[in-house]
């Protein structure tokens, strides 16, 4: 009887063995894997100007009305460089405004000529004044492709010395300019290729300079590159680490100036 519940006994554990044996562990679901998303190239700083302002040879168009936009602020910037040009008898800069061959018109007994021809003329001109300041006001383009017609205000003064004094010549006058982009496209540059200037209207005045010499410690320009219009980029703040001005915390009174 003993042998036979040892038999049983070692069936039992058999049995339960086997069982133990085929029961495997289910195994779980597997995640599905996540989508992988395209890898985009950063787009760089050219290209994405490049892109907005319509250039480039695959680049969309802009719609018409805000390539329009862009094109009179870039003729405006044009106009206004010529001016400035005058004022600071900057050669590089107003040749910059002219395309090679591009010509001006003042009148016959004044100058007609190329633009090259006109930098050289209008240099030696303001030689003989003792400062100039230009005044662009209204500026209206009429585009028409890749050129356009455009007329803008202008209050110009000059002040001249004579023999007989110091005088102030006042003149309200009007440039009508025809430019043209090139090469042609949105990628282009829009220059001047005619100008003729009308006057509409002029003041001389005798002057005196008793505000220059009762203030001579004002900041006074320059016609050439010592003007403080060229060393803007050396204002406080427009470099990192920059330097806080030596005059904070200097104090004034209101007869510091002398009107």
């Amino acid at each position: 009887m003993a042998v036979a519940g040892k038999k049983k006994t070692a069936n039992t554990k058999k049995h339960s063995a086997a069982k133990t044996a085929s029961a495997k562990p289910v195994a779980k679901a597997a995640k599905a894997p996540a989508p992988q998303r395209p890898k985009l190239k950063p787009l760089t700083r050219p290209s994405m100007v490049s892109q907005l302002m319509g250039g480039g040879a695959n680049a969309p168009k802009l719609p018409l009305r805000l390539q329009a936009v862009i094109d009179k602020s870039e003729i405006a910037e044009v106009i206004y460089n010529g001016a400035r040009g005058l004022d600071r008898m900057d050669e590089t800069l107003l040749r910059s405004v002219f395309h090679p061959d591009a010509t001006v018109d003042l009148g016959p007994g004044v100058f007609q000529g190329t633009a090259n021809d006109y930098v050289h003329w209008i240099l030696a001109v303001l030689q003989q004044v003792r400062s100039t300041h230009h005044m662009i006001g209204n500026v209206r383009a009429e585009l028409d492709g890749d050129a356009a017609l455009v007329e803008s205000y202008a209050h110009t003064h000059y002040r001249l010395d004579k023999p007989t004094g110091r005088e102030d010549v006042f003149m309200g006058t009007r440039y009508l300019d025809r430019l043209e982009r090139r090469p042609a496209g949105s990628a282009g540059v829009w220059k001047l290729m005619h100008r003729k200037q009308i006057i509409d209207w002029v003041r001389t005045e005798a002057v005196s300079d008793i505000f220059y010499h009762q203030n001579p410690d004002a900041l006074w320009s320059y016609r050439t590159k010592t003007d403080p219009s060229y060393q803007m980029a050396q204002f406080p703040g427009s470099q990192s680490g920059g330097k806080l001005p030596a005059f904070l915390g200097r104090r004034y009174e209101s007869r510091s100036i002398k009107l």
